[in-house]
């Protein structure tokens, strides 16, 4: 935004820029530059977000904030909202990006998937049994508003396995004593 605001006329630049995704409360959006961060403009298919000193287009989303999906025990695959492979291993492989491994005996099911929610809390793997708000590992991993709004939450009746792609709950990871592993990985 620093460098659109220097730029002489820099609303005509918007506009061009913005036209084509069906906005038009072109003032809302002129004055979106100068207001505080988290505002938000929607077209029919698209919104516009301040984040920091930022706009960042993006379609709408068509899922609902609060919606959750579920998913069996012997389901081997998700593949929405997101894609997941879940597998049955008998270790644990140290270069496994994007995967985690869960005890699966310490699991109820069906596991759910859905967005965070305002109180939602886990325990971080490798913070000692320690517990965190959600919203504050979004804020020390400086996640954007639409990054907040993008990250799924994999769940075991209402506890938190896997802030998706970032981090797992300690309270589900594998020990010694661990029979059934299953693997999660986002695909």
């Amino acid at each position: 935004l620093k460098k659109l605001k220097l730029l002489p006329n820099f609303q005509a630049y918007l506009y061009q820029w913005l036209n084509p995704f069906g906005f038009s409360a072109w003032e809302d959006i002129y004055s979106l530059v100068e207001s505080q961060s988290g505002k938000q403009i929607f077209s029919e298919k698209y919104q516009l977000l301040k984040d920091r000193d930022f706009l960042i287009l993006s379609p709408k989303s068509e899922i609902i904030n609060n919606e959750q999906f579920f998913i069996t025990k012997n389901q081997k695959l998700v593949n929405f909202p997101i894609k997941l492979s879940i597998n049955k291993v008998s270790d644990i492989s140290v270069d496994a990006n994007q995967s985690i491994f869960v005890d699966e005996n310490k699991l109820h099911f069906p596991m759910q998937l859905r967005k965070w929610q305002t109180g939602d809390f886990f325990f971080p793997f490798g913070m000692n049994g320690k517990s965190k708000k959600v919203s504050k590992f979004f804020k020390d991993e400086k996640l954007s508003l639409l990054e907040k709004e993008n990250t799924w939450l994999l769940c075991s009746d209402n506890q938190i396995i896997w802030v998706v792609g970032m981090r797992q709950d300690e309270r589900f990871k594998t020990t010694t004593a661990t029979k059934q592993i299953l693997q999660i990985t986002l695909l």
